[in-house]
């Protein structure tokens, strides 16, 4: 048995039969849960894949940097030279490392939007919209209440309770 397995959404019943809110709403949960889930995991393989690849990579660095300072010891003291073979080396360890991270966020990311879309989560750009609309929504209301809270106050002009408006 799947971890899909227990988000079975078919429908058995006749098709007299429509679901009730309350099943559709346990529908969709079921499906958000599992999709989260998966979303956990990718998160969680990402992270692993991303120590693991640090790990050998820092590894290397850290086998390159014997080599080198065995080489430095044969050598007749050349102190400057090794110190900038380590902050080299050091600096490519960094640039490897942000690199790596900077893709794991980049898949984490993708992939999070991906399931989001697919279960038709509305974006931040979208709820952005939807709070503009709705603040305009409410001025409007809040006019037309205080217009008729007071009725014996002058009509604006161009209403059709102005005298002579159109």
């Amino acid at each position: 048995m799947t971890a899909h397995d227990d988000f079975d959404d078919r429908d058995t019943r006749s098709p007299d039969d429509k679901p009730s809110l309350q099943e559709q709403a346990e529908r969709f949960s079921r499906k958000l849960t599992g999709s989260a889930q998966q979303v956990w995991l990718a998160g969680l393989g990402a992270f692993g894949r991303a120590q693991a690849e640090g790990s050998r990579v820092f590894d290397t660095l850290v086998r390159e940097g014997e080599t080198i300072e065995a080489r430095n010891r044969e050598q007749t003291g050349d102190a400057p030279r090794w110190r900038d073979n380590v902050e080299e080396h050091l600096g490519e360890a960094r640039e490897k490392a942000a690199g790596t991270w900077d893709k794991v966020e980049k898949a984490f990311d993708e992939r999070v939007q991906g399931v989001l879309k697919r279960l038709n989560i509305p974006t931040a750009e979208d709820v952005a919209a939807l709070n503009a609309r709705i603040d305009a929504l409410n001025a409007r209301v809040n006019r037309a209440e205080a217009r008729n809270a007071s009725p014996n106050a002058d009509p604006a002009p161009g209403t059709h309770q102005a005298p002579g408006g159109a």
